[in-house]
Formats: structure tokens, C-alpha cells, sequence
């Protein structure tokens, strides 16, 4: 069996931008949300955070989702 030396130096290796999208949404998806001690006032860029878990330092959880426009709320026991 004879192995062949790929050149690569003069061909540039391209990703497609949808491709890089989809492992990016993958990646956000397969972590955990992070707990916050603040509550939520901003505009959400990306999905994921669109989800947001709050936590008072205390007993008290929250779950935040985004939508509409507006966050609404849930408290989680």
C-alpha cells in the first residue's frame, strides 16, 4: 500500500457558513445554562439564551424565557 503526501499549503480548506451555524447552535445546546444573580433585562442574540435561569442567592429559582418580546417567567422548586 503506497500513502500519498496530500498537499494542502496551496489549497485553502473551506467550511461552509451553514455548517459552522449548525456546530455552533450544537455547542450551545449541549451545555448547561448558567445561573444568574441578576434579572434579565436584555435582548437576546441567540437562542440559546433566550433561556435564562436566575437564583437569589438563597431559595429562590427562576426560569426566564424570552418571548414575545418581553421576558416572562416561572419559578422553578
Amino acid at each position: 500500500m503506497k500513502i500519498q503526501k496530500i498537499d494542502t499549503e496551496n489549497k485553502p480548506i473551506v467550511f461552509s457558513t451553514q455548517e459552522m451555524f449548525n456546530q455552533e447552535y450544537i455547542n450551545d445546546l449541549t451545555e448547561l445554562l448558567k445561573t444568574n444573580l441578576t434579572i434579565p433585562t436584555h435582548t437576546p442574540k441567540k437562542f440559546i439564551d433566550c433561556f435564562y435561569l436566575y437564583w437569589d442567592g438563597s431559595t429562590t429559582y427562576e426560569l426566564y424565557i424570552y418571548t414575545s418580546n418581553s421576558w416572562k417567567k416561572t419559578s422553578l422548586t
